[in-house]
């Protein structure tokens, strides 16, 4: 049981230098704007470290989502990246986190980023024992929250006018999914061929055994 893919993608920490190329791509392209609303100032090859090690340490999860090379021969190609932040020491208690997610332009619109994000709720759910995950979209990302309903996430409030971007103020949208509703629904709607069952249902630890070739 390879807890590290799903239908089509498979998943690598972020700390991977293979991939770091890849990052210096993603963080500058103009889509990258539709994600990370802090004052732009470019990005440089001397931050990729930096900033990847500092992901890695201050997120819960922080994974490249890759394309695997048909016939399995080759490295896989990383398209995007999806995080879980890190609750605060003190409030690990309510098992909250909130979602992030980024596809590399030419890889948008073809189901990746639908893929990636029910990965990482299963992964959620199944591994960090959360019970609820929060999302958000700017005013003007509209296919992102389309993208979210569609999955599943339930709208909980707009932020009115608090994001200031391209010489005006915009509302930020608030989703959030919690465990019982995945498990219920939408991870078989999601159909993305995680390790997890279908439904609601739990493993066993006879399943598990015999998924991980123990039994």
């Amino acid at each position: 049981m390879d807890i590290y893919r799903s239908k089509h993608l498979r998943y690598v920490p972020i700390e991977d230098v293979e991939h770091e190329d890849f990052f210096l791509t993603l963080m500058n392209e103009p889509g990258i704007l539709n994600f990370d609303i802090s004052i732009p100032v470019g990005f440089t090859k001397a931050k990729v470290g930096v900033v990847t090690k500092a992901l890695a340490s201050h997120k819960l999860l922080t994974m490249f989502i890759c394309l695997p090379v048909p016939g399995g021969h080759g490295k896989p190609v990383p398209i995007g990246i999806v995080a879980l932040n890190k609750p605060e020491e003190r409030h690990v208690q309510h098992a909250n986190s909130s979602l992030s997610i980024i596809i590399i332009s030419t890889y948008q619109r073809r189901g990746y980023g639908k893929e990636a994000i029910a990965w990482a709720l299963d992964w959620a759910f199944d591994f960090a024992r959360l019970h609820r995950v929060e999302i958000a979209s700017y005013g003007w990302n509209l296919g992102a929250k389309r993208l979210y309903s569609r999955i599943g996430f339930r709208e909980e409030g707009v932020k009115r006018e608090s994001v200031w971007f391209m010489g005006s103020w915009h509302d930020v949208h608030e989703l959030a999914m919690l465990e019982h509703e995945w498990r219920g629904k939408w991870r078989k709607e999601a159909n993305a061929e995680t390790w997890a069952p279908e439904g609601d249902e739990n493993y066993s630890s006879e399943q598990i055994a015999q998924n991980m070739g123990s039994a």
